[in-house]
């Protein structure tokens, strides 16, 4: 975004204030391992040079200068040093939260495709050799006890359709 600004009657402290509180609405471009590294209070300090204050970060190994205005007093320092740690945190657990969010999705429906395949394959019309070694290999941790109510037959069938698999050296998951 560009913006033209006009400094009649507005001096460039408070011009950079504003600009900043209107962008404070906007998302960071950190990534998310800088973003977490600014939450951190041990990765700021405020620095006072004998006549004004400021902002250092560390992100990496050095400390550098985070805010390109220095402060008149400390609290102010500390109040953006507040202020913006907060939003980081905000926009941190968004984040996080959002990318948990994403991988629970994208779980789910990976569940619903075994599923799919599953039921598919029990309801086809191969014989039950091959649905319980299709199924083992679509779902690898499936019980005998689990395939033998989907397939409703006895678990005794079970064990000796995956014996035979087994020593036929065709059953695709063990």
């Amino acid at each position: 975004m560009f913006f033209q600004i006009e400094f009649t009657n507005i001096d460039f402290k408070s011009v950079i204030y504003k600009r900043g509180l209107f962008m404070s609405n906007i998302k960071t471009s950190w990534s998310t391992e800088h973003l977490q590294m600014l939450t951190q209070v041990d990765n700021h300090k405020i620095m006072y040079d004998g006549y004004e204050y400021y902002w250092l970060r560390k992100l990496e190994d050095d400390w550098e200068r985070h805010f390109i205005l220095n402060f008149e007093d400390s609290k102010k320092a500390f109040h953006y040093l507040k202020y913006n740690i907060d939003k980081w945190q905000k926009e941190l657990n968004i984040r996080l939260e959002t990318t948990v969010r994403d991988k629970s999705y994208k779980e789910l429906e990976r569940m619903l495709k075994i599923q799919e395949k599953t039921i598919k394959t029990v309801n086809s019309s191969l014989p039950t050799i091959e649905k319980i070694n299709i199924i083992k290999l679509i779902k690898e941790g499936i019980s005998a006890a689990e395939l033998s109510s989907m397939l409703k037959v006895k678990k005794s069938i079970i064990y000796r359709h995956i014996r035979t698999l087994k020593s036929r050296g065709t059953l695709c998951s063990a």
